[in-house]
C-alpha cells in the first residue's frame, strides 16, 4: 500500500490553545495555518499525528503528538505532499 500524506487544520480554538507548543511543527499556506502529518488516526480518545519539524535547514524531525477532536476542523490526504494544495 502507497503511503499517504496528511495535512490537519485545526479550528481557530485549537490554534489559539496549541500553536504555542506546536509553533515549529505549524506551516502557511493558501488557507492558512495547517499542520503536515505523515500519520493521522482519529480512531482513538484523541486524533494521533506524527508531525515533521521543518526548521532553519536542521534535519527534520518526526514527533507523536496526540490532540483532542474539537480541535480539528479537516484532514486533507494524498498520495503525492505537492497535490494536497497547501503546499
Amino acid at each position: 500500500m502507497a503511503s499517504k500524506y496528511f495535512c490537519l487544520v485545526l479550528t481557530p480554538d485549537g490554534l489559539s490553545e496549541l500553536a504555542p507548543v506546536l509553533k515549529d511543527y505549524l506551516h502557511e499556506g493558501p488557507i492558512g495555518t495547517y499542520l503536515y502529518c505523515r500519520e493521522a488516526d482519529p480512531g482513538r480518545n484523541y486524533f494521533h499525528v506524527v508531525a515533521e519539524c521543518v526548521k532553519d535547514n536542521r534535519p527534520t524531525i518526526e514527533s507523536e503528538a496526540f490532540i483532542p477532536h474539537r480541535f480539528v476542523k479537516v484532514v486533507i490526504s494524498s498520495p503525492d505532499r505537492k497535490h494536497i494544495g497547501f503546499l
